[in-house]
């Protein structure tokens, strides 16, 4: 999984921009990220296709970025997490 950082002021974000919402500038880099800390988790017991049945909503704090996964498993807030991905999105377990 990558976010994206501006190289003039440096905030992240998840989702790609054209234009920095801090700065206004146009130069971005995507940087790696492997592990996150959990903030919450949720379980979610009505999923459309092609999400399983049951599964926890995670909102990860990754570098001071707030980003949603899931997983197959309650985790514990605070807990440190790998985030890895699949053809769904960004999937989150234990470290």
């Amino acid at each position: 999984m990558k976010i994206n950082s501006c190289r003039n002021c440096g905030i992240r974000f998840l989702v790609a921009r054209s234009i920095c919402p801090n700065c206004g500038k146009e130069d971005f880099e995507s940087i790696p990220v492997k592990k996150g800390t959990v903030l919450e988790s949720v379980e979610l017991i009505a999923s459309p296709e092609p999400f399983p049945d049951r599964y926890y909503l995670v909102l990860l704090d990754v570098d001071g970025t707030r980003v949603f996964c899931r997983s197959e498993e309650k985790l514990k807030e605070g807990s440190e997490v790998k985030i890895t991905e699949d053809n769904m999105g960004p999937v989150c377990i234990m470290a």
